[in-house]
């Protein structure tokens, strides 16, 4: 009995070890993904321009959310006003997944903003904008530990 239970322990430890040796590793680069996050900032939020906004989602974006809905949810984000200027100087990784998260702050004459931008990795080293949220959610759901800061913040132009 003994020797049966060590068997299927041996098997079960063996799957385990080749299952998690089979797991593919993501390599961010935050200063790229922190960069096309502000892009998206510079012509979403600061210039208004929506549909050139849009057009920088990721297809997977664009699958979740139409052009139509895209307008109406910045719109309805910013009901106070929109920010003067933002500015990217932190990340979070997420280890083992496609994504990065990209962390904005600024503030017009009277408000302060933060959003999390999700960036999605395009596979040829580049990024592109997943989703964009008020970064609550980020302070909720993800540990405050795991946030690092980027080498040399990156702001958008008034």
């Amino acid at each position: 009995m003994l020797g049966r239970r060590l068997r299927w322990l041996s098997l079960l430890l063996g799957w385990f070890v080749l299952a998690s040796s089979c797991a593919e590793s993501t390599q961010h680069d935050e200063n790229i993904a922190a960069k096309r996050a502000i892009e998206f900032a510079q012509v979403t939020l600061i210039n208004k321009d929506f549909d050139q906004g849009y057009e920088l989602l990721s297809a997977g974006g664009k699958r979740h959310i139409s052009l139509d809905k895209f307008k109406e949810t910045v719109t309805r984000l910013h009901s106070r006003g929109f920010p003067a200027r933002l500015t990217a100087n932190e990340y979070q990784p997420m280890p083992a997944e496609n994504p990065i998260w990209i962390y904005l702050t600024g503030q017009n004459s009277q408000d302060q903003f933060q959003y999390r931008v999700t960036m999605e990795s395009t596979g040829n080293g580049d990024y592109k904008v997943l989703t964009l949220d008020s970064g609550a959610v980020g302070r909720l759901f993800s540990p405050l530990s795991e946030k690092r800061q980027l080498a040399n913040a990156l702001s958008t132009q008034p």
